[in-house]
């Protein structure tokens, strides 16, 4: 499989203990909702990359 679209980011969702947060990313690449984010180290890098897919504003 290869991917229609690679976008960059400046950091990646993970918890506290340094985890990457897959789901949670799948999720919002989705559109659907992240779920449980109690354990997210920095709630920005997940804004950013439902920013970056939102597009243009």
């Amino acid at each position: 499989a290869r991917p229609s679209r690679v976008h960059f980011v400046t950091a990646l969702p993970k918890t506290r203990s340094g985890k990457m947060l897959r789901r949670a990313l799948q999720a919002v690449c989705e559109g659907r909702d992240a779920g449980d984010l109690t354990t997210i180290e920095d709630p920005s890098a997940l804004q950013q990359v439902r920013d970056l897919l939102a597009g243009p504003r």
